[in-house]
This record gives C-alpha cells, sequence and structure tokens, in this order.
C-alpha cells in the first residue's frame, strides 16, 4: 500500500490560508485569513437511542441540543436538560468534547453558540470546534455569533437547512496573534458586560409596563377605576340602556318603512323585540363582580358582528384602482394606534360585491380571530377586511373605545374559547357569546377617559422596542469593528499570525 505523502509546510500554509480574492473583507496587515478546519478538529454529535433505558437513565455525561440553547443568555455551559451514559455514549455518533470546545448549533436552528467548561456530548444538530493554540475559545466564539448571516447562507438543505461538515471546515476565520485575541476578547467583555445590563433593564422595564397595563385594565372593568367618580355622578342603571335597544329598532323599523313606502318598494318585516331578561347573563354566569348598575351581557345581543373575505386575487379587477381599504391580521402585527384608516391593500367595488368581505362603517370595532387571535382596531372610515376578522358594528349601548379596551384585555380568554386543529379561530358563533360587562354610557366614557390618560403615559414601550433596536445595531458595529481590526487593540510589535500558523501546522 502506497504510503501518502507528507504535505510541506509552504503546501499546508497554501491549503490553510484564503486567497486574497476570496478573502471577506480587509484585515490588519499582520492577520491571516484561514479555514477553520485547517486550525482546528471540528466534532458532529450524536443521540444515543431513546428505546433503550440504559442510555440515558443515571446518566451522568451532559449532553446538549439546540433546544438546550434556544433562551440560553451565558458564553459559557456546563449541561444541558438531559445527561447520557458512557453506553449511551459509546453506542453512538455522540462524541466527549473537552472542556473550553466551542459549540455551534448546525441546524434547528443554525447560530447558537456557547462554550462547555467541562466536558460534555451533544446531539447532532451541532459542528462542535475542539480547542486549538491558533485562537481562544472566546475569540472564535464571538466571531461565530456576529456570523449567523454568513453561516446561514452557506448552509444547504430542502426540509431544513443545515450546515455540513463539510462546509463548516471552509467557513474563512480571521486569524491575529493570540495577544491580540485577548486584547480584543477582553473589550468585547467589558463592552457586552454593559450592553447586556441594559437590555436586562429595558426587559425588567417592558415587563413592569406590561404588567401594570394589566392590572389597570383589569381594574377598569371591575368598576374599580370609577369607584369615586360613581359618588360624585347620578347614572342610570344599564339595563334602561338596554330597553332602549327595542325602542331603537322601532325607530329603525318605522324609518324602513318611510323609505320602503316613498321607494314604492314592500315594507320591511316588523322589527324582533329581544326580552331583556334574555340579553342578560344570570349572576351564577358572571365571570366576575361588577358594580350594581352594571350587566353583564353577550356581545352578539347588543351588536351585529361582521365576518370578511378575500376577493379572488386571480382577478386584477377585484383589486387594481381600489379605492376601499381592505385590512388583514398582517397589517396589525406591529400596529401601535388604536385607530387605523387603512391597510396595506385596497380593494375595489367589484371586488367587495363578488366576495364574502362587507363594508365597515366608521367606529367599527375589528378583532383579528385568527393567525393570530386578538389584535384590536377601531377604524376611522368604512373600511373591509378578511375573514382573518370578526368586527362589531357601531351601537349607541357602547362607545367603541371602550368594547376595545375590554377585547385588549381578553386575549387569553379569547383564545380559550377559540376551536380548531390546523388553527385555532373564533368562530362566529363564539364571538357572539363573548361575555361584556356594560355600564352606562357616561361611565363608559369616564373609563375611556382614564385609560386613555394613564395608558398614554404607560405606552413606552414603544420607545423600548427601538432602544433594543439600536443596541442590537450597536453591538453588530462593535463585533464587526473587533474582527476587522478596528476596536483600538493592535499592538505593532505582535508577531504576524502567519508565525502562529506555522506553529501549529
Amino acid at each position: 500500500m502506497a504510503k501518502t505523502k507528507e504535505l510541506t509546510l509552504e503546501e499546508k500554509l497554501k491549503e490553510a490560508i484564503i486567497p486574497k480574492e476570496e478573502q471577506p473583507y480587509e484585515i490588519p496587515e499582520n492577520w491571516e485569513w484561514v479555514k477553520l478546519g485547517k486550525i482546528t478538529d471540528i466534532i458532529s454529535g450524536g443521540t444515543p437511542s431513546t428505546e433503550k433505558k440504559e442510555y440515558y437513565e443515571n446518566g451522568i455525561i451532559p449532553w446538549i441540543t439546540p433546544k438546550d440553547l434556544s433562551k440560553y443568555k451565558s458564553k459559557y455551559i456546563f449541561n444541558g436538560n438531559k445527561n447520557i451514559t458512557e453506553l449511551g455514549l459509546k453506542n453512538s455518533s455522540a462524541r466527549l468534547l473537552p472542556k473550553n470546545s466551542v459549540l455551534l448549533s448546525s441546524r434547528a436552528p443554525i447560530g447558537y453558540v456557547v462554550i462547555c467548561k467541562q466536558e460534555v456530548t451533544t446531539n447532532q444538530g451541532f459542528k462542535s470546534f475542539k480547542p486549538s493554540n491558533t485562537y481562544i475559545p472566546e475569540f472564535l466564539y464571538y466571531y461565530l455569533s456576529n456570523s449567523k448571516g454568513y453561516l446561514e447562507s452557506i448552509a444547504t438543505g430542502t426540509t431544513f437547512k443545515e450546515l455540513s461538515g463539510e462546509k463548516v471546515k471552509i467557513i474563512c476565520f480571521p486569524l491575529p496573534s493570540l495577544e491580540e485575541q485577548k486584547r480584543i476578547v477582553e473589550k468585547l467583555d467589558s463592552m457586552f458586560e454593559k450592553i447586556n445590563r441594559a437590555k436586562e433593564l429595558i426587559q425588567e422595564a417592558k415587563e413592569n409596563i406590561e404588567n401594570r397595563k394589566e392590572s389597570i385594565l383589569n381594574k377598569a372593568f371591575r368598576g374599580e377605576l370609577t369607584v369615586e367618580w360613581r359618588k360624585n355622578n347620578q347614572t342610570e342603571d344599564a339595563i334602561e340602556l338596554l330597553k332602549s335597544i327595542n325602542d331603537e329598532k322601532i325607530k329603525n323599523w318605522e324609518q324602513e318603512c318611510v323609505e320602503a313606502e316613498k321607494n314604492g318598494k314592500k315594507k320591511p318585516s316588523k322589527a324582533k323585540i329581544e326580552e331583556i331578561q334574555n340579553m342578560i347573563i344570570s349572576k351564577e354566569e358572571e365571570p366576575y363582580e361588577v358594580p350594581k348598575n352594571w350587566k353583564w351581557v353577550k356581545l352578539g345581543k347588543i351588536t351585529n358582528i361582521i365576518s370578511g373575505g378575500t376577493p379572488s386575487t386571480e382577478k386584477k379587477e377585484n383589486y387594481e384602482n381600489g379605492t376601499i381599504p381592505w385590512i388583514t391580521p398582517k397589517d396589525l402585527s406591529k400596529y401601535k394606534s388604536k385607530y387605523i384608516l387603512s391597510g396595506n391593500k385596497n380593494i375595489t367595488e367589484l371586488g367587495l360585491k363578488n366576495s364574502s368581505a362587507r363594508l365597515l362603517p366608521k367606529n367599527s370595532v375589528l378583532l383579528s380571530s385568527r393567525a393570530p387571535i386578538g389584535y384590536v382596531v377601531i377604524c376611522k372610515q368604512e373600511v373591509a377586511t378578511n375573514q382573518g376578522f370578526k368586527s362589531f358594528e357601531p351601537s349607541f349601548l357602547y362607545i367603541p373605545e371602550f368594547l376595545y379596551y375590554y377585547l385588549l384585555n381578553s386575549k387569553g380568554y379569547l383564545e380559550s374559547i377559540a376551536t380548531g386543529t390546523t388553527f385555532k379561530e373564533l368562530s362566529g358563533e363564539k364571538v357572539k357569546t363573548i361575555y361584556f360587562p356594560l355600564p352606562p354610557l357616561k361611565e363608559q366614557k369616564e373609563i375611556v377617559r382614564i385609560l386613555d390618560e394613564i395608558l398614554e403615559k404607560e405606552s413606552k414601550i414603544k420607545e423600548l422596542i427601538e432602544l433594543e433596536e439600536a443596541i442590537e445595531l450597536l453591538e453588530k458595529s462593535i463585533l464587526d469593528k473587533a474582527f476587522r481590526g478596528k476596536l483600538g487593540t493592535q499592538n505593532k510589535d505582535d508577531e504576524p499570525a502567519i508565525k502562529l500558523l506555522k506553529k501549529i501546522l
């Protein structure tokens, strides 16, 4: 059998160093662009058979999966959620990784990075880098943490993207001297300690604001925000408000009759009179106690609930030059305002006519009923929606803002009454049965006034999110500078990286 010819140092260097024309960006003269696979061993993981208890039971070898890192914030890791046994290690493709190995998740998802601080194993969702004399682990950790986009771009696969061992071996890596690596890591550690603390404070503030918001809304719909107001203001009982529904129905019917007679048309059927007791929820069914002059009702008894629809996308005439605002849940995914005038698309009169979409009057309250459930907004002009909404036409029994705030505070409840297997959805029948605490109109207005005032002060989350985004850009900028040699850490007396390569190749 012919003996494999030993490569010369020059040949090894040629294989390791990335040619000038292939280098991703310019780095200092005494650094070198190298292929990671030429300066360290790259190890895949494996999963022992889950059917054999002896591979896991009483195991003492930490076994890490990408799932263990989904919300993991530390740079270092000691163990995951499971251990495996020596037998499990022996009878799988899992490999024991030495302390200070750098673990990179290579699928589902790509780009989690940690440094192990004791011997560990991983599943097949990792490509891990054994310690090397050419880099310190933290330097590689920061580089890979800043390379998620690049790593995803070189991944392959159809069902899901994955970084193969061969792809990982050719990852471009900017290699400075070990002294420079240490200085860069020290500087990054110092900077990111402050940045991470700032992020923690922002997260705490966001959670506090959300908790306060929830508490305020809960108090509002229990009548706790207007205790003093009720003492100083006489209002009718909500039952009087409900009684006026039938008066309004008769009034509207009479008006329709007049219009029909004027136009020579057939008179409409007489208005259906609703028994007040049928509109009110019984005492034993009430979700919680409200003031005596409030009444619990079902929303379907006090307003019309309208579904939406989507005109055929194959017909241009349904959309082209359309003037009717058409709103989808997607339009509300990052929408912060209480009111809306339009979405990303308009439809035409023809599109409206040839679909189940309905024209909703100004001040209708729109509730997304699927994908996801719980977006709420008030339209400030006539709009239509797709089938992802159940919308509430204006009613003289409530002001739109009062219903808006109530639905906003009811997301958990709305999700709990939704049904479906592929995705959860609120049906029209379910929406009709939503329990709604109905105060007198004057008190509704006062509650809305208080909520507007308080929640305006509490609406700092948008600012905090913008600050988070600014911090993320700062992180990216710092890391970009670090791996371009622009952090101000260079020392011209450092030995060139080429000498480091020659020592280890």
